[in-house]
């Protein structure tokens, strides 16, 4: 019952939307219920080094001001305990599975 309510809201709440926005939702929402999605998520340095990449079941969370992220907040599920990791300063690729 509760789901069905949830959806219920989701489907209002989505109304008028573009499908972009209703599949990024949904997106986003999965990984919520999932504790992340399967995605591959790289880092580079301002010269283009990649200086980090993470792949597996992966909560991304963009915070920052209003035209673009100050960081990128990341949390890999893989395993027993969660490995959360902050990247700021650098390009940010994330590539859904």
């Amino acid at each position: 019952m509760k789901r069905l309510v949830i959806a219920a809201l989701l489907v209002a709440a989505l109304s008028g939307c573009t499908n972009s926005d209703i599949a990024r939702e949904q997106l986003r929402q999965e990984s919520e219920d999932n504790c992340g999605v399967m995605r591959t998520v790289t880092a580079y340095s301002s010269t283009g080094e990649q200086i980090g990449q993470w792949h597996g079941k992966i909560d991304v969370q963009y915070v920052g001001g209003e035209s673009y992220a100050e960081r990128v907040d990341v949390v890999v599920f893989d395993g027993a305990t969660p490995v959360d990791r902050i990247i700021s300063g650098a390009t940010v690729v994330v590539d859904n599975d």
